[in-house]
Parts: C-alpha cells; sequence; structure tokens
C-alpha cells in the first residue's frame, strides 16, 4: 500500500479493502500471549514491550491489533494469562500511539451494558480517527462470571442476549435523537450518546464463535467472522465452511469478512522451526494449564466436541488452538496464499516471542507476501 495514494486509514476501508491478505497481531495484551509454555523467552506482559509491539505492527502496514478479553488465568507453572491488560484502555492508549493500524477491543456482551460499550467506542473512534473496530464475545469461563456475579446463560441464550445488546449499542451508535429501548433484557429510556463514532455508519463488528447459533448470529449481525479452522489435514473442509458462512451472510443481505487466527514459528530451516515447535510444547509446555483450559472450555462452551479439545491440546499449548505457520518463511507465505484461496480474507498472529520474532516476519515474510502478489507494498507517512 503507497501511503501517498491512499490516505484513508479507517477500519473499514483498510479491513474490507485493500490487500488480499491482510494481517494483523493478537493476544499480546496477555502475559504469555496465546503460548501456554514455560520457555524463558515466552511473553512477559509489560507496558513499554506492549507499545513497542504495537509500533513495529504499525510501521509494518499490517491492518490489525486484537487483545483478548481476559479477566484470570489458568493456573499451572506458567500461570498462562493470568496477567491481562483491559481491551478498551489498551486500545485507546495504543491507538493514540499509531497511526495505520485498526486497534480492536474485546468485549464481554454479558458483562458490559450497550450504552457503555457507545461511549467508550466512539472516543477510542476518535482518538485513533476512525481506527477502532470492536471484537464482542458472549463468554464461555464461567469462573469470570462468578467474578462478577453475572448470570451465564444457556449456549444459544447468550447469542440471543447478543442480538438485543448489538441492536442496542448500533442505535446508540447511529440514532441522533433519544430514543427507548425496549426488549427481553433491557428497558431503557430516553437514550442518548454523543459524540457518535467518526465511521459510519459505525465501527466493524467482529464475532467468534463455531456452534450453530454463533454462526447464525455472525452473519446476520457482524462485518467480520474470527473462524478456527479444526481440520488443518484437509484445507478443502475449510474452503467449504468459509464458503457457507459467506454464503449464509449473502441470504441475510450482510457481508462477512473471515479471519482466522495463525501462530508462527520461522525458522532458516523447516526442521529448526519444527525443532523448536518440539521444544516449547513438549518439553516445556505448561500441560497442567492447558488441560485446565480445555477442561474449562470444553464443558463450557458448544463449539468443539471433546474428542476435538483433546486432540488438540498439543495445538493449544502451541497457539491456543490456531492454525499452524511452522517453517521457513517461503513455506508460510506459500501456506498463506493457501488460504487465501480457501477464502480467507486475514490472519491474526501470534508468536512465542513477539518482539524478535515479529521483526524477522517483518524483514523476512511480509517482502514475500508483496512478491507474490497477497499483499502491496507500504511505505508509511
Amino acid at each position: 500500500m503507497n501511503s501517498a495514494k491512499i490516505t484513508d486509514f479507517t477500519a473499514r476501508n483498510r479491513l474490507f479493502g485493500g490487500n488480499r491478505m491482510k494481517l494483523g497481531v493478537m493476544a499480546f495484551n496477555c502475559s504469555h500471549g496465546s503460548t501456554i509454555t514455560t520457555v524463558p523467552e515466552a511473553w512477559s506482559l509489560d507496558w513499554d514491550s506492549t507499545l513497542d509491539v504495537a509500533k513495529e505492527v504499525d510501521r509494518s502496514g499490517m491492518e490489525a491489533i486484537l487483545p483478548v478479553g481476559r479477566w484470570r488465568g489458568y493456573g499451572g507453572p506458567s500461570d498462562f494469562n493470568s496477567a491481562a491488560y483491559e481491551s478498551f484502555t489498551w486500545a485507546s492508549a495504543l491507538g493514540a500511539s499509531t497511526r495505520y493500524v485498526t486497534v480492536l477491543a474485546t468485549c464481554h456482551v454479558p458483562l458490559v451494558h450497550p450504552l457503555m460499550v457507545a461511549k467508550m467506542s466512539s472516543t477510542i473512534d476518535h482518538v485513533t480517527k476512525g481506527r477502532f473496530a470492536l471484537n464482542i464475545v458472549c463468554g464461555w469461563f464461567k469462573n469470570e462470571f462468578d467474578m462478577f456475579g453475572a448470570v451465564m446463560r444457556p449456549h444459544d441464550d447468550r447469542y440471543k442476549y447478543a442480538t438485543e445488546w448489538l441492536d442496542f449499542l448500533k442505535r446508540a451508535w447511529t440514532q441522533s435523537d433519544e430514543f427507548d429501548f425496549k426488549s427481553e433484557n433491557f428497558d431503557a429510556q430516553a437514550v442518548w450518546s454523543q459524540p457518535k463514532p467518526i465511521q459510519t455508519p459505525h465501527p466493524p463488528v467482529m464475532n467468534a464463535g463455531g456452534s450453530p447459533a454463533a454462526q447464525d448470529f455472525t452473519t446476520r449481525n457482524c462485518d467480520m467472522n474470527f473462524v478456527h479452522l479444526k481440520d488443518r489435514a484437509n484445507l478443502e473442509t475449510g474452503r467449504r465452511e468459509i464458503a457457507q458462512l459467506k454464503e449464509r451472510a449473502r441470504l441475510h443481505g450482510n457481508q462477512t469478512r473471515v479471519w482466522v487466527h495463525v501462530y508462527v514459528v520461522c525458522r532458516e530451516t523447516e526442521k529448526e522451526a519444527k525443532d523448536y515447535l518440539h521444544h516449547y510444547v513438549h518439553e516445556k509446555g505448561d500441560w497442567e494449564a492447558a488441560s485446565n483450559l480445555l477442561r474449562i472450555f470444553g464443558l463450557q462452551s458448544a463449539s468443539y466436541d471433546p474428542k476435538t479439545l483433546q486432540d488438540h491440546k498439543a495445538h493449544f499449548i502451541a497457539g491456543h488452538g490456531g492454525y499452524p505457520l511452522v517453517g521457513t518463511a517461503e513455506q508460510i507465505a506459500e501456506e498463506l496464499g493457501k488460504l487465501a484461496d480457501i477464502g480467507v480474507d486475514g490472519c491474526l498472529i501470534s508468536w512465542v516471542d513477539y518482539k524478535n520474532e515479529l521483526r524477522q516476519w517483518n524483514a523476512e515474510v511480509l517482502p514475500l507476501l508483496v512478491q507474490s502478489g497477497l499483499r502491496q507494498p507500504f511505505a508509511h507517512r
């Protein structure tokens, strides 16, 4: 992307147009990021390093940074995700410190009132001059809900509530005069919210969920669907799933973009990459924390069956169940091309060592993506 020609860095412009394969970095607002490991180079949460990563992503021309919505960790020797920056204040601070990248906040729908979210997100949209997007989650970690004294609804009911919640939020974002909002779960009088977001009609909305209820909600109501590719051995399965999601959205009068999480291990040789993956997962992985996560996830989420969760344990340690990009820079660039070919619009990346591996990514992988036509050159101002 040549910034001399394109100066619109708003979220809607960058996330819905431009590069064939969009990129972002995720989960670096949490200790250990997405890797459940005890290696000393694992991500250690501190503000200066967080800011360094955000600025490096910004200079690279990648499109997005996404925080995890996390309120407590999973125990084990690594105490995985026990420390986490709150996502709206995180997004506002990083948005004020960057110029090009879209910053997202992740919001647990049942824990924050939509009018509060309307005000916070509109503020960030002004801070960033339109570089904000919202990632909403309905929640599955009951221990977090217990901290708030909040009720965790039956699975499908969570999305009924989310539909009302998002309808309320969108009206607060867009309706200039006072309005009443009455539904099964809300009874709000003379609602007023100013200023409105810079982006019209409102900032983009992302949601992740693999269950039928989640997919119906997302394809009806959201701009971006954050998908977990479950079958790594057969990309054709992923192609069919993505095509079905996009067609379902089209039938609802919507046009959704599909993003996936990828964890990256890039080395000079494929053997070195696989050896390091084995080291931080099988030799230094925190299997206790991973077991805690999968036990909670399996019992309290309808997105995966128990056998699939167990089969994915090593992948959860490697990168929270993301799609593996493990090999040389050339192999990773080729794999990203395959993901684009099956309909993936964007990839959100995690590493073990964000700072050093991000620099390597920018130096070695991004140029190959430009050469292959997946991305355009980016010249920051």
